[in-house]
């Protein structure tokens, strides 16, 4: 079919717009970083605050150059992912009391991207290899792999960091061991007869020798962004204000999509770790992310389906109340900190422990990120009125 020639003319000068204007991004960044004084760039960078000494060099340059001019659009992409992915990878490291500044730390392994695989095989948001992740614990298999799942994958990558600190005391040589393997550094601990990685760091591999030259790039572009005019790209609503709840049966991408009325690309986007689009059955249960504006017609279903059922055990309800208290409701406590236990929890509400396992059909005393648990207290209570 022809097309006519002003269509053409169109469509040439959009794309010759579109050019020009990632051109002159381009040249302006470049122009701009060009023209900042080394000693501003250097002062900048010493000022992080780090787990790492930050140090400024002409490799940490190298890449805080590629972020700002020929990277600046994965940069941008990347910067607004970080609003889904940093509130998980500072949950976990809070739980094992690591720096927060950790969370960095993906973007050198994966920009933000949990499918992405590496051409050795490395997988996820930590780039975990197979056997690094079969040794922490991870399931990887033809429906599941679960160093996609930003949950999992983070506690197992964020435990493993925690064994490579103790190892090494360092916290440059422990970033280095997950990069290239603790044999690696230790060899080059021998060899060098150092424990400074700067003074070592040509005995590793050639990629980890730029491993925390690169970090600290990472670093620097998140906290300076906004000077290189750099605009973070939000994902979508649905992407950035989610829930999370445990499912342990099998269930389908198109039966949760039928029950939440959530698109399956959009289930499938918040779920990378599922490879069949489907979620299998699991003792220990599986995580499944979805819209806020979803998760209650799917809880709802859970609640009344077999799936799970969330207990309103009226015996034992009654029987924390006093003489002539006043009818039960219900509110709902969401986990958002390490510091929030079943028995802390209990103890703000002023019930028991086992009860409050109860009300939620708990097995476990493990709670996990943005779980959400009911609890009943006096109507008109103070507890009750502020959850409102």
């Amino acid at each position: 079919m022809q097309i006519p020639c002003t269509i053409h003319r169109l469509a040439l000068a959009g794309f010759l717009f579109a050019f020009s204007i990632g051109h002159n991004t381009l040249n302006a960044n470049a122009a701009f970083l060009n023209s900042i004084d080394e000693t501003v760039l250097q002062q900048r960078v010493s000022q992080l605050e780090l787990p790492v000494t930050p140090k400024y060099n002409a490799t940490v340059r190298e890449y805080i150059r590629r972020y700002v001019t020929s990277g600046h659009k994965d940069a941008e992409e990347m910067l607004g992912r970080s609003v889904i992915y940093f509130p998980i990878f500072e949950y976990y490291l809070n739980v094992y009391q690591l720096p927060q500044e950790l969370k960095y730390l993906p973007i050198v392994e994966s920009n933000l991207r949990p499918t992405v695989v590496s051409n050795a095989g490395a997988t996820g948001l930590w780039q975990l290899m197979h056997s690094t992740a079969s040794e922490l614990g991870l399931s990887v298999s033809g429906s599941l792999d679960e160093r996609r799942d930003p949950y999992k994958a983070t506690e197992a990558a964020v435990r493993y960091l925690s064994t490579l600190y103790k190892r090494f005391g360092s916290w440059e040589l422990a970033l280095a061991a997950y990069n290239c393997g603790p044999g690696n550094v230790s060899k080059a601990v021998r060899l060098s007869g150092s424990t400074d990685f700067w003074k070592l760091r040509e005995y590793l591999p050639s990629e980890t020798r730029h491993y925390i030259p690169r970090f600290i790039a990472a670093s620097y572009v998140v906290n300076h962004y906004r000077e290189h005019s750099l605009l973070p790209e939000r994902p979508e609503y649905d992407l950035q204000f989610t829930q999370t709840v445990k499912v342990f049966s099998e269930l389908s991408f198109q039966k949760i999509s039928s029950i939440s009325r959530v698109p399956v690309s959009t289930i499938r986007a918040l779920n990378p770790a599922y490879r069949q689009s489907y979620i299998p059955r699991s003792s220990g249960g599986n995580f499944l992310i979805l819209p806020k504006m979803g998760m209650q017609a799917f809880k709802d279903y859970l609640k009344w389906s077999g799936y799970q059922t969330i207990k309103t055990d009226a015996p034992q309800i009654a029987a924390q109340a006093a003489p002539g208290a006043s009818p039960f409701s219900p509110v709902t406590v969401t986990i958002e900190s390490p510091g929030q236990t079943l028995a802390s929890i209990a103890a703000t509400y002023g019930c028991r422990t086992e009860v409050l396992m109860s009300w939620n059909s708990l097995s476990s005393r493990d709670l996990y990120f943005r779980q959400e648990l009911v609890v009943y207290v006096p109507e008109g209570s103070p507890l009750a009125l502020r959850n409102n």
